[in-house]
């Protein structure tokens, strides 16, 4: 028997697997096609995988429509005994007996071996528009567990488990679960947040399409927990095929009376409602997501309330992102050791991520918390050196340099590098790149999608751009990146919601790992060797009031408020900000070359 599966999700079909499918259709009638999401890998689609008897499953990459008769006849040979056309063979999987013993395993290639597969497993495996194949892959066995258990056991399993929310700030799962749970409000709400709106962020549309029937079970685990009977999937218009994929799913689970009333003959009843946004960034934020389902202009609300005391139509409501959601069948099932033997102690479990920018296989991944940036680079198809900077957590996030290789990512250590996990893009930068070009793209994303409600966003965003604009077209002043400072701690700090808060990052970022980028641009600094000038603080003039440590972009100025403060030489950059910045005028501009002709001087005389 013949058993061939095509990737279509929307990186196969835009490369054209639906030909490919329907190449194979016309090519083997005795065959049994069927189709399967992406497993990851979207350099290598259009994809193939075929299982022929109880041999291993062959892999084929890149497939066009002239080699699905080949692929078929290298079936049909197997089913002879006999191993023909190795080398339009890409890879195998290990789940039979063993066939072409030269071809590598899937699970050892350069884009896998890092990879710990728990979330995604299924994806690129199931058919995600069956829901008898999700069940022979084990689907909704944590759904069965989990309703013999009781509500406040799955809250703690899950609290025990240490998950956190992986749409972006994450915060513990089980505390918010905790939350709602205890409310003595009858009526609770549950969303699930798949308004995956980052440039370079698809891990959740991938997984959507991929499986969504774990995400459903996903959803109606935490439903039954949290004593909700009606749920909503929020996504936006865009993404079409997950949309229809998720009608699917929805609809096959009510038909095998896995939702709906009654679930399985207990008395737990769910409804499951799709909501679509017109594509607005800033509706991944919470209150602005529940303004949106209730029908009002998706913009956010000043907190508190949380939406867990006072959310959907004023009731608690729960809201977690697609891949949170993904993570519950798997913690019921192994229980919240079995997590907690991923990644690293305040970030267990794991992560998805999704690879673009100047890479050799972009796709997306998915990591324990703890694996390294260089880790991921090798995947990646990158060498060490082979890259500028990396984006972590779109355009919210930050720039990061190859100083950064060995940072473990988890939210702790990505947090101290200014930047965020965020959702989870990872977008490299080459070499070639300016990174001021990088940071002028992510800042008219955000101009572009800030709501307009509160000033500090909608005005203090419009003028950093203005101030990027002028640097990079080679007009910047000193003051310019002074400017810069100011406007993007006062953004920080008075913002309404997220969106805000994290809307300087990209700038903060680039000017503390890539400050040379704006010393070329900027006329004043531009081929002025650093160590020709040195800055020092008087100390009899030093009040400790910490302007100058806040304002240094190399964190090179140490010192308490109201103590002394000191610069580190070798960290300086020379770029004088702090003495601009010092109310006191404590801060000196020496001349570092007449210092050096007075030493030599001195040393000649002795």
């Amino acid at each position: 028997m013949i058993s061939i599966r095509v990737g279509l999700g929307s990186c196969g079909i835009s490369s054209g697997a639906l030909e490919v499918y329907n190449g194979l259709k016309k090519a083997g009638q005795d065959i049994s096609l069927s189709k399967a999401g992406c497993m990851g890998a979207c350099f290598l689609e259009p994809l193939a995988e075929m299982k022929v008897d109880n041999f291993e499953t062959l892999i084929f990459a890149n497939v066009s429509q002239d080699d699905c008769r080949r692929i078929i006849e290298i079936g049909k040979s197997l089913e002879k005994k006999k191993e023909r056309g190795a080398q339009l063979v890409y890879a195998k999987r290990r789940d039979g007996e063993l066939v072409f013993k030269n071809v590598k395993y899937i699970d050892d290639t350069e884009f896998f071996n890092e990879q710990v597969k728990n979330v995604s497993a299924k994806c690129g495996i199931v058919d995600p528009e069956s829901i008898e194949d999700y069940k022979r892959n084990g689907g909704f066995s944590a759904l069965k567990k989990a309703l013999a258990m009781k509500p406040e056991e799955i809250v703690s399993e899950v609290k025990k488990s240490g998950l956190r929310g992986r749409g972006g700030s994450g915060f513990p799962t089980g505390v918010k679960w905790e939350a709602v749970l205890s409310s003595p409000e009858k009526e609770h709400y549950l969303i699930c947040n798949f308004d995956e709106g980052d440039p370079g962020a698809f891990m959740n549309r991938a997984l959507v399409e991929s499986d969504p029937f774990e995400v459903i079970e996903g959803i109606e685990i935490a439903a039954y927990a949290l004593g909700v009977s009606q749920a909503f999937i929020y996504t936006r218009s865009e993404y079409t095929l997950a949309v229809e994929r998720l009608k699917n799913a929805i609809a096959e689970t009510e038909k095998s009376n896995l939702l709906g009333e009654n679930i399985l003959g207990t008395d737990f009843s769910l409804k499951i409602s799709l909501r679509l946004g017109a594509g607005a960034f800033v509706c991944g934020e919470e209150t602005a997501l529940i303004s949106s389902i209730e029908g009002r202009s998706g913009r956010p609300f000043p907190k508190p309330p949380y939406p867990a005391e006072k959310g959907l139509w004023g009731m608690p409501t729960v809201i977690n992102n697609v891949e949170t959601l993904a993570n519950i069948p798997a913690i019921i099932l192994n229980g919240a050791d079995w997590f907690r033997g991923f990644g690293t102690g305040p970030s267990p479990g794991t992560k998805m991520f999704s690879l673009s920018g100047d890479v050799k296989n972009s796709g997306y991944i998915e990591l324990p918390f703890g694996s390294t940036l260089s880790q991921v680079a090798g995947i990646a198809g990158l060498k060490k050196d082979n890259f500028k900077a990396v984006q972590l957590g779109g355009p919210s996030g930050g720039l990061v340099s190859k100083a950064h290789v060995k940072m473990p990512l988890d939210y702790e250590s990505i947090e101290g590098a200014e930047a965020i996990v965020g959702s989870g893009g990872i977008v490299f930068i080459g070499k070639k790149r300016a990174v001021i070009d990088v940071v002028r793209y992510g800042l008219r994303f955000i101009v572009s999608e800030s709501c307009g409600r509160c000033v500090p966003c909608r005005e203090g965003t419009m003028r950093i751009y203005e101030i990027i604009e002028r640097i990079a077209a080679g007009n910047g002043t000193s003051d310019d990146l002074l400017n810069l400072y100011v406007l993007s701690n006062t953004i920080k700090s008075t913002s309404l919601c997220g969106l805000g808060e994290t809307a300087p990052n990209l700038v903060l970022s680039s000017i503390r790992n890539f400050f040379e980028e704006y010393e070329e641009r900027i006329p004043l600094w531009k081929g002025k060797a650093p160590n020709l000038i040195s800055f020092q603080i008087d100390a009899a003039k030093c009040n400790g009031c910490h302007l100058c440590a806040t304002i240094c972009p190399k964190k090179a100025i140490s010192g308490k408020r109201l103590e002394t403060h000191e610069i580190n030489q070798d960290m300086c950059i020379r770029c004088g900000l702090c003495a601009k910045e010092c109310p006191f005028s404590a801060i000196e501009e020496h001349l570092a070359e007449k210092d050096q002709k007075l030493k030599i001087e001195r040393k000649g005389k002795e």
